[in-house]
């Protein structure tokens, strides 16, 4: 659910050896590719209740005990409010910190509900996320009219593992059942398309709905 890296974003599809006959999962990231992130609505009230700036506060972050740990499985969620709590000067309680995590999203991008029910003709759809505990359990219900009863949702955290990691994508066709042939990946973050190409899924960097959907139909996709 990353989203604070700024990335290049010039880069929208990839020139790949699947034909269109092969593919039949489309694998998409979730925050600010599905759904509109409101990261720095996030850091802006955690800094109400620390004594850290904001800039200062996206730093801590990558530090390990932190965000990407939490990405990663590595530390709960709890072990995360106590590691802000001592680095950050964060003096808000645990259930604090779970209603500001919970804050986190916006709601849907333009067009993408469409976009998606469009795929769901001709594909099976897996949702692949950097996510946690607070999220993994949010999203389904705060967004269920995204998602159908046959979609497949990939939280990091329960793997120990988390994008741009090739083993996460490995995981994740493994939980499909597909080759990478047989898979085509779309995420916002040009690091984590990278990854995905690395191990054969034909991937594609969202910028917007109309870019992605100008690129598939260019690729014969949609």
């Amino acid at each position: 659910m990353s989203g604070c890296p700024v990335v290049n974003r010039m880069t929208t599809r990839q020139p790949d050896n699947a034909t269109t006959m092969d593919v039949n999962w489309f694998i998409f990231d979730l925050g600010n590719t599905v759904i509109k992130l409101a990261y720095e609505r996030v850091m802006e009230n955690i800094c109400k209740r620390a004594v850290i700036t904001r800039d200062d506060l996206v730093e801590l972050l990558e530090s390990p005990g932190a965000y990407r740990d939490l990405e990663r499985g590595a530390v709960t969620f709890e072990q995360f409010h106590d590691f802000l709590s001592d680095r950050a000067g964060y003096r808000g309680s645990l259930a604090d910190l779970q209603e500001t995590w919970s804050d986190f999203f916006d709601g849907p991008l333009p067009g993408i509900e469409d976009l998606l029910g469009r795929l769901r003709d001709r594909y099976r759809l897996a949702f692949l996320s950097n996510s946690n505990e607070i999220h993994a359990q949010l999203i389904p219900r705060k967004f269920a009219a995204i998602f159908e009863r046959d979609d497949r949702l990939i939280f990091s955290h329960r793997f120990k593992t988390a994008k741009p990691d090739p083993e996460m994508f490995q995981r994740t066709l493994e939980i499909i059942g597909a080759l990478p042939s047989q898979a085509v990946f779309v995420d916002d973050l040009l690091e984590n398309v990278l990854a995905a190409r690395s191990v054969g899924i034909t991937a594609y960097q969202f910028r917007d709905v109309f870019s992605l959907e100008d690129a598939l139909r260019t690729d014969g996709l949609i």
